[in-house]
């Protein structure tokens, strides 16, 4: 009887040993532990080898799980995770083609017209690889106008809310332009002088730079203003235009 008595006692001892959760922290500390409450925030427990200790409290965003001593097993890290962040739908600039085309409508102090090929790398920038336009003044309407060649610029974007999203542009490059000139053309005739008033067409060439500022509304159109800027020796001209671009 006694024997029996002693045998029970072994066995109840060894289950209560077992019987015990496993705490395991996000730095990847292992505590045996028996849990007293969990709560959203914290979770209080008892250290396993002092049952009748003090009562101890961790923050749930300490610690990644709890395996209780009937096996089964909570995850915190992932349900924090899941609190904190916002999921947000896909932006329909994230996944830029290849290469992107654009058509441009010039008209403020002159009018014009362009084409620009950019490579797009993700939905934040983008490379110009080249961009020519024709613009004209409306001050000068003898001129034939001026050839916009530019080889080499970058664009930026802003994030987008919904189809909506700012740019800035910036192009480098090269232009010449057809101007007319008039001159005189003086003859005499029997002590008297005459003229005549002629035309012709010099070709200018100069250093250009355009920069653009503006708002696409889709993946199809953007306005925004643009400042075309060219230069020679002998000064400068600065062309201020509203751009209505058509992106395919």
């Amino acid at each position: 009887m006694k024997k029996t008595f002693l045998l029970i006692a072994f066995a109840s001892s060894s289950f209560t040993l077992n019987a015990q959760d496993i705490l395991v922290k996000k730095g990847g500390e292992v505590e045996n532990v028996k849990v007293l409450e969990v709560s959203p925030t914290e979770v209080k427990f008892k250290k396993s080898n002092n049952p009748d200790g003090p009562v101890f409290i961790e923050n749930r965003s300490n610690l990644y799980s709890i395996k209780y001593q009937n096996g089964e097993v909570q995850l915190f890290e992932e349900k924090e995770k899941s609190k904190n962040t916002v999921s947000l739908p896909p932006s329909i600039y994230a996944n830029p083609p290849k290469f992107t085309h654009e058509a441009e409508l010039f008209i403020g102090d002159g009018w014009g017209l362009g084409y620009q090929l950019r490579k797009d790398f993700n939905q934040y920038v983008g490379w110009d690889i080249i961009g020519v336009s024709y613009m004209t003044h409306f001050e000068s309407p003898g001129n034939i106008g001026l050839v916009n060649i530019r080889p080499l610029g970058v664009k930026a974007y802003t994030p987008a809310y919904k189809a909506i999203r700012g740019y800035a542009g910036l192009k480098l490059g090269y232009s010449f332009g057809y101007e007319k000139y008039y001159y005189n053309e003086y003859f005499h005739i029997n002590n008297q002088t005459y003229f005549e008033t002629h035309s012709r067409y010099d070709t200018e060439h100069f250093f250009g730079l355009d920069f653009s500022l503006g708002v696409q509304f889709h993946k199809n159109i953007a306005i925004g203003y643009n400042l075309n800027y060219i230069t020679n020796s002998d000064g400068g001209l600065v062309n201020h235009m509203a751009k209505i671009s058509f992106i395919f």
